[in-house]
């Protein structure tokens, strides 16, 4: 079996293994402790092998990769420059579609998070985070070592999971609180798909739009204007992933006509709406890190 046909959402608890062990994935459920803000973990396994590619569209959420095995390379596409070779890993939210890629032997737990509970755990501005992200040793020291250790020797999946549960919760005892405005103002634009306007958002929480950007840039990682494209983008995937016309994707998404959803498809994901779709569909349904979500294609080696 081929990595294009790894199944899209694996129902939590589950694990998928591929017949000739070449990967595995396995996805498991946070310990409730930690809150909303923490979404889902997937653990992942590659055996050494041919290059392996992925492009990560924005999603409006931070990542957290905690590896115990070898190492992937990250760059913003465009930007060849700016690539990075990485074990464990935050990444902020981003507007920029980013490339990874590795040879396998990689093996570690991927943590989605809303933005804020990334400020919360780690107490890191998320704006001053380098794009594509910083290698979460410069944030922590060796207890990344320790973790790492920790994860390699733990039976299995499960196992693993309730190291992170610990080593999440441990970390925020010590991290900061968002701004309750702050949160209150990502889940408005969350449940609008991005299509809430930032004026009356800031009016509506009795707070200046300055003050609500400077809260956004901060905890968030992005201004409310740049998360609403984001937003807007992923309704649109997911309209047309469902069977949606791009001209009836961008009907539905505020676009002010389908050459505009275009343009935003282009500069986001670096393909525009019928490309996109295409090669998303050509991955067996694409590699979504979540099921709320399309946020990965993968690409041919």
């Amino acid at each position: 079996m081929s990595d294009s046909l790894l199944t899209r959402h694996v129902p939590a608890g589950r694990r998928l293994r591929c017949p000739e062990e070449q990967w595995e994935l396995a996805l498991g459920q946070p310990h409730a402790s930690l809150g909303p803000g923490v979404l889902c973990y997937r653990g992942f396994r590659f055996a050494p092998g041919p290059v392996r590619r992925r492009l990560e569209i924005p999603c409006g959420l931070a990542t957290l990769v905690l590896g115990f095995g070898e190492a992937l390379r990250i760059s913003p596409v465009g930007a060849a420059h700016r690539t990075r070779t990485v074990v464990s890993l935050l990444s902020p939210p981003t507007t920029r579609p980013v490339l990874g890629e590795h040879h396998g032997g990689i093996r570690g737990v991927e943590v989605m998070l809303a933005p804020w509970a990334a400020f919360e755990l780690f107490g890191v501005a998320l704006g001053d985070l380098p794009e594509p992200g910083v290698e979460l040793s410069e944030l922590l020291g060796v207890r990344v070592d320790h973790l790492a250790e920790q994860l390699a020797r733990a039976s299995g999946w499960s196992s693993r999971f309730a190291v992170v549960d610990q080593f999440l919760l441990r970390c925020r005892e010590d991290g900061p609180r968002a701004a309750a405005r702050v949160v209150e103002a990502w889940q408005r634009l969350e449940r609008s798909h991005g299509r809430l306007k930032i004026t009356a958002l800031a009016e509506s929480l009795v707070w200046s739009q300055r003050q609500l950007e400077r809260g956004f840039a901060e905890q968030l990682g992005l201004t409310p204007k740049r998360l609403a494209r984001v937003l807007r983008l992923q309704h649109a995937a997911a309209l047309l992933t469902a069977g949606r016309s791009p001209g009836e994707a961008a009907s539905s998404c505020g676009f002010c006509d389908q050459a505009h959803l275009t343009r935003e498809f282009t500069t986001l994901t670096g393909r525009p709406p019928l490309r996109f779709l295409a090669e998303y569909q050509s991955g067996g349904g694409g590699v979504d890190r979540m099921a709320s979500r399309i946020t990965s294609i993968l690409q041919e080696g």
